[in-house]
């Protein structure tokens, strides 16, 4: 109040604020935070936006709010080479600064950084690209951004390639897992890094694969049980059994590391994270023009690949195996098994009896180069032999001179009836009479008819006459028994 009562009003004035204070006030908090829309852009933060233009060193990114970031052109690689990018394309990045009015964006922590953004690095979960060192106890030692981390080596890569020494001299990208002691004890993985990388490649593997499709891959791994390949950032398997048409034991036959190679997906199991993957299928299958090299009664060389009781099977060619049944190799002996003629990795020559391309079957019989001759099938003969196969319709038999022929069921003396593969075992000996032999197809006709008729009657006479009967009459099946029994083996 004033002398004479009137209120008094201050006549002090604001302090005025130097300009420079301002532009250091505004540069301080642009350095800090940057907004966009109403959102602030901080230093660290994961961020996207769309390419707008890219030059021979820098790539701009709109992030909205008439905001551009930039982004190094050389951070766009990844381990295979340069990704290919364009204006339009959208991108995930991190704020590296936001100094100097410019907003300064990374894919990933490079030396280009501040080595200060580590510890921001590990907060934020920011990408830090490192140089593989040397291998130490454990894992590796990695230089990233100046500084010493340690990668263990279930970090280093997905799955273990079985040769730590590739890795030494590699340049990765890292994310930091742990940091402390002022960056004295900095731990990092590669492992997490690929994870995410497969997750995504999964993802948009899973809406455009599907079990048929061929498509290219890269030989990453060889095992015991099969190939590892890369088609895309996903492993898939090629089992063994799938990798040629012919049987393989060692992977490295037909594939090295590194190979290109075009597969097949046989299976997508997604959810257990397993695809499996077939080499030979883009193959030619050599049994689609079997019938083209190959006819019954050919003679050809083989090698003998495995033996089973009921007998030896012959690769002709890859992924062309015939067997020759235990019948066919005793030579009119009966053998208990195919070892006691031949040996896994013998060279053979054989005659083709049959070739059955749906059931991708060759028969086969062993030809040797000093058997003994054996003596020319004649109508009306009887001669021994050892039954090949049976058939509803009848019993294919091995005859002398390596021959076969069909007992009809139509043929078969005793009349009766009943399952042929119990009253005819393979590999049995049997008595047959040759009926015709056709001049054309060599095929043999035969048949046991009079072989029982002759039995009958001998059986007959030998009771008319007393025989046989010693000191009690006996019957006639008595007798007949005793020739069947003694005079044939048939059935």
């Amino acid at each position: 109040m004033d002398d004479q009562g009137n209120e008094k009003v201050s006549q002090t004035e604001p302090a005025q604020q130097d300009p420079n204070d301002k532009e250091e006030d505004f540069a301080s908090l642009f350095e800090s935070t940057v907004r966009r829309g109403g959102r602030r852009i901080q230093q660290d933060s994961k961020i996207s936006g769309t390419i707008v233009s890219v030059s021979d060193e820098w790539v701009f990114v709109d992030i909205g709010g008439k905001s551009e970031g930039i982004i190094a052109r050389s951070e766009l690689v990844d381990e295979t080479g340069p990704v290919e990018i364009k204006p339009g394309d959208p991108v995930t990045a991190y704020v590296v600064s936001t100094r100097d009015g410019e907003i300064r964006l990374s894919v990933r922590m490079t030396a280009a950084a501040s080595e200060e953004a580590i510890r921001d690095a590990f907060r934020s979960g920011v990408p830090v690209e490192g140089l593989v060192t040397a291998e130490r106890k454990g894992g590796f030692s990695v230089t990233l951004l100046g500084k010493q981390a340690f990668c263990p080596y279930s970090q280093i890569d997905l799955q273990s390639s079985g040769n730590s020494e590739a890795y030494v001299g590699q340049r990765f990208t890292f994310r930091i897992t742990e940091y402390s002691e002022k960056g004295r004890n900095i731990v990092v993985s590669r492992r997490d890094i690929l994870e995410e990388e497969r997750a995504k490649k999964v993802a948009e593997l899973k809406r455009s694969l599907k079990s048929g499709d061929t498509v290219k891959g890269t030989v990453r791994m060889l095992t015991q049980f099969g190939v590892f390949v890369d088609i895309g950032g996903v492993d898939g398997l090629i089992p063994m059994s799938e990798l040629a048409w012919h049987r393989v034991s060692d992977a490295s036959d037909i594939l090295s590391s590194g190979d290109a190679v075009t597969v097949q997906i046989v299976n997508l199991d997604w959810e257990n994270h397993r695809i499996t993957l077939s080499l030979k299928r883009t193959l030619e299958d050599p049994w689609d023009s079997v019938t083209t090299r190959y006819h019954e009664e050919q003679v050809v060389s083989g090698t003998v690949t495995r033996l089973t009781n009921f007998g030896a099977f012959v690769e002709l060619e890859p992924g062309i195996e015939g067997l020759i049944h235990v019948s066919n190799l005793g030579f009119g002996r009966r053998i208990n098994h195919p070892k006691e003629v031949l040996t896994p990795g013998d060279h053979v020559d054989v005659r083709i009896l049959t070739v059955d391309k749906d059931a991708r079957r060759l028969g086969l019989e062993l030809i040797l180069a000093d058997a003994e001759p054996q003596p020319e099938l004649t109508e009306g003969s009887v001669v021994s032999g050892m039954v090949d196969s049976v058939k509803d319709y009848g019993v294919f038999v091995s005859l002398p001179g390596r021959k076969t022929g069909l007992l009809h069921v139509s043929e078969i003396g005793d009349g009766k009836t009943g399952d042929l593969r119990k009253r005819f075992p393979l590999g049995s000996p049997i008595e047959v009479q040759v009926l015709s032999i056709d001049p054309e197809t060599q095929k043999v006709a035969l048949s046991t008819k009079s072989i029982s008729r002759k039995i009958e009657e001998s059986s007959f006479s030998d009771f008319v006459k007393g025989k046989g009967r010693g000191s009690s009459f006996g019957t006639l099946g008595d007798i007949l028994k005793e020739k069947i029994k003694g005079g044939t083996a048939e059935p």
